[in-house]
């Protein structure tokens, strides 16, 4: 994975050891850095790019997976993914019937499919899921720095063949324990979601970038989960050594999202809002309060549409860096530290009138 960041008259530095005066290596997010358009590069057409991962048993065309939540990943959306080259993730679900029912489904149709699961019951639950066909869980908590969330994964590893995915985890020492543990997978990222609270309620996150530089120089595997709103920021969080980006709200309102279209518009929440917490039998009190909001967004057309721009933003950012594939980008990537001035820069700002 590329941790290198351009300097000025082509001198290079390596993070986390960044220029004098930049921000602290644990301190970048997206929004800090841009890629850096490299030269001589080999790269003519963006059709001779191949952006496939192998996940676990699954050859995914495009390094996305879809979030575990109710208002994002249904039936309908998992199948459409799979059509697409990507991959979805089932809910975890307080009646396990309906999440082994589908399982049976998925598994007859060769629907590659990712299975959420909750630490109550997960053993079980992952043994049981295996018999029918499942391939890849995920333990789908909030913290994923628990010592019961580690020694779960543990157990499951100990007593199937799945693949597990764990987190979600933001730091270099919770991944050296992930790995340590046989963990396949972290899940990365607390904070950065479109739909999430979590540090402004409990004050705890880490910026989205740091966390995969962080995580992945550990070598193990990392799905970025969180903070992404357009295709270059998946492009980043590859090029900085994530195998694959989680996305949430870039999917909302789609066609193929669970809910029904009312005036125009379909639900949208996180799994901590006060609305999941309440439609599944809990509620904010005085030890436990609502991480995430809830929401109505446009309803739009179908999930195809924003996977085809994703696979084209990251096809297009791997020809400016001269890579044909997704293991010579993590080598070749150049980021470069920017200013507000640059952000603002990077909005479309023909203005009405101007011209």
């Amino acid at each position: 994975m590329s941790k290198t960041f351009y300097g000025a008259l082509g001198r290079k530095f390596t993070w986390p050891d960044l220029p004098l005066g930049s921000p602290p290596a644990t301190a970048i997010t997206y929004d800090d850095v841009l890629l850096v358009p490299q030269a001589n590069t080999a790269i003519g057409r963006r059709q001779d790019v191949d952006i496939s991962v192998q996940f676990g048993p699954y050859t995914l065309k495009v390094p996305i997976i879809a979030a575990p939540m109710d208002t994002i990943s249904g039936e309908r959306m998992i199948y459409k993914l799979a059509q697409l080259g990507a991959i979805g993730t089932l809910p975890r679900n307080d009646d396990f019937s309906s999440t082994h029912a589908l399982c049976e489904t998925f598994s007859q149709k060769g629907t590659a499919c990712v299975y959420a699961l909750g630490l109550k019951n997960a053993i079980v639950e992952a043994q049981t899921l295996e018999k029918v066909g499942a391939r890849v869980i995920l333990l789908d908590v909030a913290h994923g720095g628990m010592e019961k969330v580690i020694q779960t994964a543990s157990k499951i590893k100990e007593a199937t063949h799945l693949i597990v995915v764990l987190g979600n985890i933001v730091t270099y020492e919770q991944a050296l324990v992930y790995k340590k543990a046989g963990v396949d997978w972290a899940r990365v990222g607390v904070g950065p979601g479109g739909a999430c609270t979590t540090r402004l309620v409990a004050g705890n996150g880490f910026p989205q970038l740091s966390a995969i530089f962080e995580t992945t120089s550990t070598g193990i595997p990392v799905i970025a989960d969180g903070g992404i709103r357009y295709p270059g920021d998946a492009a980043k969080a590859i090029a900085a050594g994530a195998h694959m980006v989680m996305v949430g709200s870039m999917f909302a309102g789609c066609e193929e999202t669970p809910g029904e279209v009312i005036n125009g518009m379909k639900a949208y929440r996180g799994q901590a809002s006060e609305s999941y917490m309440k439609d599944n039998g809990a509620s904010p009190n005085a030890f436990r309060s609502a991480e995430g909001i809830s929401t109505q967004v446009p309803a739009r057309g179908s999930v195809e549409h924003v996977i085809f721009n994703f696979a084209g933003g990251i096809r297009s950012a791997m020809s400016y860096a001269g890579a044909k594939n997704i293991v010579e980008f993590q080598k070749q990537a150049l980021f470069n530290l920017v200013t507000q001035s640059v952000q603002r820069e990077n909005q479309a700002h023909v203005m009405k009138g101007t011209r």
